[in-house]
């Protein structure tokens, strides 16, 4: 067997991509264990931390986006209400109008529950 002497940079290099190849490829793919990724404290249990939609039983976080988007994403029993509190009709296919609160609030089941969507104009602050 030949060998190749490395110095310098390339050393380092070649000696990370060693290291890194062999934690990869030293256990058999049956034989390897992850540890799960902790859940953010704030996490409630039985509560998704990907991001969640409605037609797996969750409320998505809607807060930010247009009416029309959260809208799209809804399916079920859902009201949309002005939450400037002028009283104002809220248009479900407008991206003029963003979502400032929403009932349930995100990662909550929604079977049963009728969501409650609070907007206002895009120019106008929650």
């Amino acid at each position: 067997m030949r060998h190749i002497r490395i110095s310098g940079p390339s050393a380092a290099l070649a000696a990370g991509l060693l290291a890194a190849l062999t934690a990869c490829s030293s256990a058999p793919e049956q034989e390897r264990t992850h540890a799960p990724e902790p859940r953010p404290a704030t996490t409630a249990p039985g509560t998704p931390t990907a991001p969640v939609r409605v037609e797996d039983g969750f409320m998505p976080d809607l807060r930010g986006g247009s009416v029309a988007g959260a809208y799209g994403q809804l399916s079920g029993s859902m009201r949309f209400e002005d939450a400037s509190g002028q009283g104002r009709t809220v248009p479900t296919t407008s991206e003029d109008w963003k979502v400032c609160t929403q009932d349930p609030a995100p990662g909550a089941r929604v079977e049963g529950r009728t969501m409650v969507i609070g907007a206002v104009k895009q120019d106008e602050n929650c």
